[in-house]
């Protein structure tokens, strides 16, 4: 295949998975390359460490040739397990849309998906690290001072691993109709090379331009080095022009998508 068709594949192939627990209106793009014929299981799927219920949604991929609408995937049985003996059915609330009733992320626990989906089973395993506070958040000019970027501190915990996924929320607080949501992909960080530290740090990604009157909540994830992988590669491929391939997943039998059981923390700023 040739390079600039598989871009053209790549980039018209978008599957936005919605940041829920705890941040419902949070969203980020994950552009996956496919080009099968087959279609693919698409899960988005997360527990956190604030009050649940947790929304997990199930779709299916869709060929080239056909138009980007990512159909739902209905009547799945789905289960979460905790190594605390915890055990939640989920159920179907709308198509492909499935809500928790009684499992609650708490930190230093194991969580267990497993999805079924007309016999063939699917499944995912991710521990939640303890949450990590935000000190500051920073407003700063970039390089070329054509726009404003935020940056975050906060202190690492030392002496043992540490994967990160900042996530901001843009509330413009004077649109033209109605309230005005810009989400970002995020970025991710790890701790390999500042263990112990205060971490100061602006995320990547495709960011909005912040202006006069924006609120930005900024918050702060600690996932798993499975789910970091994940979005990892994910960021990798949505600024790459010659190396496209589906983000890594931590999800059995050839689904895409993710499982996260991550604690978050978040503090907010008004762009003056």
């Amino acid at each position: 295949m040739k390079t600039g068709k598989k871009i053209k594949d790549y980039f018209n192939l978008v599957i936005i998975l919605v940041l829920l627990s705890g941040f419902y209106s949070c969203q980020k793009v994950i552009n996956v390359d496919l080009n099968s014929s087959s279609p693919k299981l698409v899960i988005d799927a997360a527990v956190s460490d604030q009050p649940g219920p947790y929304i997990i949604t199930l779709s299916q991929t869709v060929n080239f040739s056909q138009d980007n609408t990512f159909p739902p995937v209905t009547g799945a049985k789905i289960v979460i397990r905790d190594n605390a003996g915890t055990v939640d059915s989920l159920t179907e609330i709308h198509p492909g849309t499935y809500r928790t009733s009684i499992i609650q992320g708490v930190p230093g626990r194991t969580y267990t998906l497993t999805v079924n989906v007309s016999g063939t089973i699917y499944s995912a395993i991710s521990t939640m690290p303890p949450p990590v506070n935000i000190d500051t958040l920073t407003l700063k000019n970039s390089f070329n001072g054509s726009r404003k970027i935020i940056t975050l501190s906060f202190h690492d915990p030392g002496g043992i691993d540490n994967y990160y996924h900042v996530v901001e929320k843009v509330t413009n607080l004077y649109p033209v109709d109605g309230k005005i949501i810009l989400p970002t992909l995020g970025s991710v960080h790890t701790d390999r090379l500042s263990d112990g530290t205060e971490i100061f740090y602006s995320p990547g990604g495709s960011q909005p331009d912040l202006v006069s009157g924006d609120t930005v909540q900024v918050f702060l994830q600690c996932v798993d080095k499975n789910v970091y992988n994940f979005f990892r590669t994910a960021q990798q491929n949505g600024s790459s022009s010659t190396t496209l391939s589906n983000p890594v997943t931590n999800i059995s039998n050839g689904a895409l998508g993710y499982f996260s059981a991550y604690s978050v923390r978040s503090k907010q700023i008004v762009i003056p």
